[in-house]
């Protein structure tokens, strides 16, 4: 098997984990409105995913048919999949009331933001490094606040808390590892770092499956 293959497999189980981890939050958010009854935050969270949908398959798309991402594609992607991300995460602020945003999650944005300087160090066009960072962004601040919106409910378990919250310090060591997987490309660093991302995923949607099911048991 090639290293372009292996790099495609692991993409798209990536991309796999990310759509779950956003279906199972929209499914959590569904079963709490059976109570709120606010069909425009449900509709606004369908159309955030589908917005997600079309990104990452789009992105996939054009790599498995060794396609250039131009820089104009990464930052309409990454602005896309911003918005996306925003619609999907919004009714767990204006729907749920006991989602909250602690000192925590405020510390670990600030470190991922702080991470773009980083970036600047890229042999890349301005406008794809742009695009590179916000790509970053847009994809991994919505998963931190669904982290921390499944981990404040009170149905989520303390060991599913814990699992959370080691997912999201995953993200943070991520996000400053990616730059050097960015410098070495089809390396051990370079796979290194996407499993990383995958195992906090795979983390994340693990909670937040166990916490949808603990949810349906109550309701």
């Amino acid at each position: 098997m090639s290293p372009l293959d292996e790099h495609t497999l692991l993409s798209l189980a990536i991309a796999v984990m990310v759509l779950s981890g956003f279906s199972l939050a929209i499914s959590v958010f569904r079963a709490f409105n059976l109570y709120i009854k606010n069909r425009t935050l449900e509709a606004l969270q369908v159309i955030g995913g589908l917005i997600m949908l079309l990104v990452i398959g789009g992105l996939l798309d054009i790599r498995a048919t060794k396609g250039a991402l131009s820089s104009s594609i990464i930052t309409l992607s990454s602005l896309f999949a911003l918005i996306g991300g925003l619609l999907v995460v919004l009714p767990f602020f204006v729907g749920i009331k006991q989602t909250k945003i602690d000192r925590e999650l405020k510390v670990q944005v600030f470190v991922i933001l702080a991470s773009s300087v980083i970036y600047s160090f890229l042999p890349l066009p301005t406008l794809r490094k742009i695009g590179v960072i916000l790509l970053l962004f847009g994809i991994t601040l919505p998963i931190f606040i669904l982290m921390k919106s499944v981990s404040s409910l009170a149905v989520c378990s303390r060991f599913n808390k814990n699992l959370l919250k080691i997912a999201s310090w995953l993200l943070v060591l991520h996000a400053w590892l990616r730059y050097y997987s960015f410098k070495n490309p089809q390396t051990c660093i370079h796979y290194g770092v996407l499993l990383i991302y995958f195992i906090s995923l795979l983390i994340w949607v693990y909670s937040t499956l166990k916490t949808y099911e603990t949810l349906r048991e109550w309701l």
